[in-house]
This record gives structure tokens, sequence and C-alpha cells, in this order.
């Protein structure tokens, strides 16, 4: 699980499998100001559900690259 997702402060990560299908439900809420439920891992790794509000949610980053920051030694 090297994908990772930010939802206002909170970094969650995202398995390799449910990546494509994260990005489809973040894009609908937040084009449809819809809600959906994210099924996410916290920090240790455990599972988690994290309910986005679409409306409400200024901005999520999706970081799906598993490579260094240009900031980032390898």
């Amino acid at each position: 699980m090297t994908k990772k997702i930010t939802i206002g402060q909170a970094t969650w990560s995202v398995s390799d499998a449910e990546a494509p299908d994260v990005a489809r439900q973040v894009r609908e809420a937040m084009a449809n100001r819809t809600s959906v439920e994210l099924k996410l891992y916290d920090a240790d790794a455990r599972r988690v559900t994290v309910f986005l509000n679409g409306a409400a949610t200024s901005t999520v980053v999706l970081d799906f690259d598993p490579g260094p920051r240009p900031s980032e030694m390898s």
C-alpha cells in the first residue's frame, strides 16, 4: 500500500487494487457535491471507512506515485 490520499489534514493509505475505484469515487463526489464512503487504511494499516462530503471538502490529494518526491532521496 504505497498509494496515499489526503483529505484536509488527514492522510490515509489506499490498496493498489482499490486505487482506481477510490479515485473514481472522489472525482464523482467532488464533481456532484455528494457524499461517499471510502474504504481506506490508517497509519497502522487497519481498515477504516472514511466519509467524504464532496460539497464540504475543498481539496483531496491522491498520491498514487510511490517514488520519491523531488525534495526526497530514494
